[in-house]
């Protein structure tokens, strides 16, 4: 706590830490988790190789805790002057709130063993726009028109994000939670895993986000739904025919080359699942 007042005076660090406050009953479930052992009431989900994921209730609400795995010995140097993963991703969700942009409430922030670091947030009952658009989990919840709609507005919604001066550190359809009111009604989008983001107007870090989004496969997302949720982004963006037409293709050759990239290095990330670990 003390380095980081001393370089979040100097300016280096996040201007926000949520509760330091030992939370106890939290930091035994996380202990727990990080031991790969099953917790009362708990539930781990898929997530990242460097992070877990568990589902629960604290205080009488339902949250998600965060695990944040150290990647290598050289993590806690950096976090001196950029602050922990779990600092600043408290940090960065309040700041986009106060841009105008909503994250789950960060409800509070421990560590354990002296190198893990967890977050709680409010498990908001909202689907991700990957539950609704794609059929990854089963049967695609909205029809042909809706899915859609939703992309198109999923599109003008992160063309309203970058228009902010705001990237998103890992902008996936499931990191983006969607409150959806049928064709009718405006939705509500929120952000989760925030902390990668960061403040650019670098036209190659909007591409770069544009590309994370269509990285889902093309057996769960057609080129065609890719195209109308670009589509919504060029229009948000009032880019011209042309201008779209660009983007589009500018877009889908990162793309190929992003995922010739990934398949060179043996396929997608490793992921952490506890169905593999029991």
């Amino acid at each position: 706590m003390i380095r980081h007042r001393i370089f979040k005076s100097l300016g280096f660090a996040p201007r926000y830490l949520a509760a330091t406050n030992r939370c106890p009953e939290l930091a035994a479930v996380a202990n727990a988790i990080a031991c790969s052992r099953q917790f009362d009431g708990w539930r781990v989900l898929s997530s990242s190789a460097q992070t877990r994921v568990a589902k629960g209730e604290w205080n009488e609400r339902p949250v998600f805790l965060k695990l944040f795995i150290p990647r290598s010995r050289s993590e806690p140097v950096k976090a001196l002057v950029r602050g922990s993963r779990g600092v600043r991703a408290v940090d960065q969700s309040i700041r986009m709130n106060e841009s105008g942009f909503a994250t789950p409430t960060s409800l509070c922030h421990g560590w354990i063993r002296g190198s893990i670091e967890y977050v709680a947030t409010d498990a908001l009952p909202h689907p991700t726009v990957n539950d609704l658009a794609t059929h990854e989990g089963g049967a695609i919840a909205l029809g042909t028109r809706e899915r859609w709609q939703l992309l198109n507005l999923v599109g003008a919604e992160i063309a309203r994000l970058h228009t902010a001066g705001w990237i998103h550190g890992d902008l996936r359809l499931g990191n983006i939670l969607c409150e959806w009111h049928g064709p009718d009604g405006a939705p509500k989008f929120w952000y989760l895993d925030n902390e990668g983001n960061r403040r650019s107007r670098r036209t190659s870090d909007r591409m770069r986000n544009l590309v994370q989004l269509l990285m889902t496969p093309r057996n769960l997302l057609s080129r065609f739904d890719q195209y109308r949720l670009l589509q919504g982004y060029a229009k948000a963006q009032k880019l011209s025919r042309e201008q779209s037409r660009t983007l589009a293709r500018a877009v889908e050759h990162a793309r190929a080359r992003r995922l010739k990239r990934r398949l060179a290095r043996g396929g997608p990330k490793a992921r952490y699942s506890s169905q593999a670990s029991d």
